[in-house]
């Protein structure tokens, strides 16, 4: 397991992982607020449709980041994130700016193996995750805030994988992206009722009572759940930074900032 780590070009700021980086037939980015053409609450690099920010500055700063991992903006393919456990299979090549699963069922999850086709989620202090099977050449980007965690939606694109494109759990690369930490993740008793009904008592480490609320470890949780999907330890990156109470310039949270924030971009693409 290793920390992503901060690259920069000029005014753009991103994160990568050590696993994924590996491979030179794939790209990808965990993107920070820095880089792009936004202002005021957004400023820079908002990827957030759901907010007041201009579609064209929006557009701009998707086309930055797809360059940056071998596309432009008609290469993106964008979750519809909804916390369900749906998962979109990207078959075709991409040619136009894409929302996958449009309307109320919302998609958190793209897998393909298709070259060209930007993969690409959302987080700004739930669960980024980017999996890649590089003997299958088949990627995913998947959404996971606890009531994702909760249904497992990580391990159920695992699955996917598996059995769309035979991929071997125990040769897939799994990166947990820049996502909010313990300390930060103080809840009612909802959130461990969850986790309880999903894993049952294998949980219960990874929580801890605080006064009246809890403190949940979502990132161990995933972590143990990547390993009980099979992901080797040593295949798994897991990010320590945390958008509620890291750099305040580089990342927007929403237990932090609410509704008046941006919202990052995590991208991954198979190149030819």
């Amino acid at each position: 397991m290793s920390e992503l780590r901060r690259q920069q070009n000029g005014d753009l700021i991103w994160f990568t992982s050590p696993q994924l980086s590996v491979y030179p037939r794939l790209k990808h980015a965990y993107f920070t607020r820095k880089g792009g053409v936004s202002s005021g609450i957004y400023e820079s690099l908002n990827f957030r449709f759901t907010g007041t920010d201009s579609r064209d500055n929006l557009l701009q700063n998707y086309d930055i980041a797809a360059r940056l991992v071998g596309g432009d903006v008609n290469h993106v393919i964008r979750t519809t994130q909804r916390h369900t456990d749906n998962i979109v299979t990207v078959s075709q090549p991409v040619t136009a700016f894409t929302n996958a699963g449009d309307g109320e069922a919302g998609v958190d999850a793209l897998i393909t193996n298709v070259p060209g086709a930007v993969l690409t989620g959302f987080y700004a202090d739930c669960q980024l995750v980017m999996l890649y099977d590089h003997r299958h050449r088949a990627c995913g980007v998947v959404h996971a805030g606890w009531r994702g965690i909760a249904q497992e939606i990580v391990r159920k694109t695992i699955e996917k994988m598996r059995d769309t494109y035979g991929c071997d759990p125990r040769e897939m690369i799994a990166v947990v992206g820049p996502s909010i930490c313990r300390s930060c993740f103080v809840t009612d008793d909802d959130v461990p009722d969850a986790m309880r009904d999903a894993f049952g008592g294998m949980v219960q480490e990874y929580m801890y009572r605080q006064d009246d609320k809890w403190c949940v470890d979502l990132k161990n949780i995933t972590y143990a759940m990547l390993l009980r999907a099979d992901i080797p330890a040593i295949n798994i990156d897991i990010s320590n930074y945390c958008p509620c109470c890291g750099d305040k310039t580089l990342w927007w949270s929403h237990r932090r900032l609410g509704e008046n924030r941006g919202v990052h971009a995590g991208m991954i693409c198979l190149t030819e």
